[in-house]
């Protein structure tokens, strides 16, 4: 095939490309003739998203692959809702994924008019991989509110006695019984060891009652200093009486 014959063969591609996609092709060069496709993806219970493929034919085209690459354009849309858990996205890795997928398709159209079939191919696989995604979404979140309710049933439940946990309760009980023991045992001597208040003291004659050496302590004194008593002067006294 003559170079007339390629550039005839693309600019009648171009021409198909153009009355099939009229608001979504876009040419961006003549020479050499590259254009680009937005591709919608879009999926009952999926966030849809817009793919952009663009093209850019080379000189033996259609007898060897165009080269080409694949983009996701952003959300456009002020209204649309933010992302949830459970919207799937395309990433890196899926892009990767899709261009190899729609390399494969150009592959087995080589030597006839192939955009057309990259295109609508990456449509489906897009909206593939976005069901897919979406479904293991739902499945986390179904799996991480199972677990929620688990652990809220659990709080009423309580858990199962067993030999061990039980000797764990009751090593633990018996410390914490000990340490309450031993605080009140402090409290009560530093309480014994109080000095009395002045509206506290002893009055007299219970000092006398609880110290037995008090009562003996006036008789020590008399016995230890026994004072002599001269008789006569007892006779004079009765003397001097009678005179009176």
């Amino acid at each position: 095939m003559t170079d007339t014959h390629y550039a005839e063969d693309q600019a009648n591609e171009i021409e198909i490309l153009q009355s099939i996609y009229p608001t979504e092709f876009e040419e961006l060069s003549a020479d050499p003739h590259q254009f680009s496709i937005t591709v919608p993806v879009e999926e009952d219970d999926v966030r849809s998203c817009t793919l952009c493929l663009t093209v850019t034919y080379t000189a033996t085209y259609p007898d060897e692959l165009p080269e080409f690459t694949i983009s996701v354009l952003d959300d456009e849309d002020d209204d649309a809702p933010p992302l949830s858990d459970t919207d799937a996205t395309l990433d890196t890795k899926d892009i990767d994924d899709l261009t190899d997928q729609t390399r494969t398709i150009g592959e087995e159209c080589l030597g006839m008019a192939m955009v057309f079939s990259m295109a609508s191919n990456l449509r489906e696989i897009a909206a593939l991989r976005l069901v897919a995604k979406t479904i293991h979404l739902k499945q986390l979140r179904e799996q991480r509110i199972q677990k929620e309710v688990e652990a809220e049933q659990a709080k009423f439940i309580g858990t199962p006695v067993t030999r061990e946990n039980f000797l764990e309760w009751k090593a633990h009980f018996n410390c914490e019984t000990s340490a309450i023991k031993s605080d009140a045992l402090v409290g009560d001597d530093k309480a014994s060891r109080r000095v009395a208040k002045p509206d506290d003291r002893l009055t007299g004659r219970q000092l006398f009652e609880q110290d037995k050496d008090l009562a003996k302590s006036d008789s020590k004194y008399i016995n230890e200093g026994e004072i002599p008593v001269d008789s006569k002067l007892f006779d004079r006294e009765q003397d001097l009486s009678d005179n009176e």
